[in-house]
C-alpha cells in the first residue's frame, strides 16, 4: 500500500512538474531593448485582442490586486479617450485567482470598466512581463520595442511614469 501510495504521489509531481516547467522556462521577462511577442490576449468581455496593438506605447503590468487598483484607480481618471490617445493598454496576470473568485467576482467588476482590460489567465502567457511584487509595471514601447521599464505602487507614481515617456 504505501509503495502505491508513494508511486502515485510520484507520477503526480513528474506530471505536475512537466507540464508547468517548460512552458516557464521557454519564456523570461523581457528587458530594454527587447521586443514585445506579437500575440493576442482575450479581453473582460472574451473578445480577442491583439498585443501589443499597432499604436500601443505604455503596457500597464499588473499580477497581484492592490497594483490592479492602482491601474484601475489612474486609468478611470484618465477616461477611455485619453487612455486610446496616449496608447496605453492594460494586461492583468490573473493566473493566480482562483476560478471560482474570477467568475464570480472579478470578470462581473471588471465589465463594468469602460476600457478594455487584457488577461493573462495562465502565468506563462504573461511570462514575458517583469514584475515586482505589489507593483505595477510600467513599459513604455516605441514600434513593439521596449524603450524603458518602470515600477509604480501608488497613483501619483504611475501617473509619472507614464508622463515621463
Amino acid at each position: 500500500m504505501q509503495r502505491r501510495t508513494f508511486l502515485s504521489a510520484a507520477l503526480v509531481a513528474a506530471v505536475l512538474g512537466s507540464s508547468a516547467s517548460p512552458a516557464l522556462a521557454l519564456a523570461s521577462p523581457l528587458g530594454v531593448g527587447g521586443t514585445l511577442p506579437q500575440t493576442q490576449f482575450e479581453n473582460q468581455h472574451g473578445k480577442m485582442e491583439d498585443f501589443p496593438g499597432a499604436d500601443t506605447r505604455v503596457v500597464l503590468f499588473a499580477v497581484e490586486k492592490a497594483p490592479s487598483d492602482v491601474v484601475n484607480d489612474y486609468l478611470t481618471a484618465l477616461g477611455v479617450e485619453a487612455m486610446h490617445k496616449q496608447g496605453i493598454v492594460f494586461l492583468a496576470d490573473i493566473s493566480g485567482m482562483p476560478g471560482f473568485v474570477t467568475q464570480t467576482f472579478a470578470l462581473p467588476k471588471m465589465r463594468k470598466r469602460p476600457y478594455s482590460i487584457l488577461l493573462a489567465s495562465k502565468a506563462e502567457q504573461a511570462a514575458f512581463m517583469q514584475h515586482e511584487k505589489e507593483a505595477v509595471t510600467v513599459m513604455q514601447v516605441r514600434q513593439g520595442k521596449i524603450t524603458h521599464i518602470g515600477f509604480a505602487r501608488d497613483v501619483a507614481a504611475l501617473k509619472a511614469a507614464i508622463g515621463s515617456q
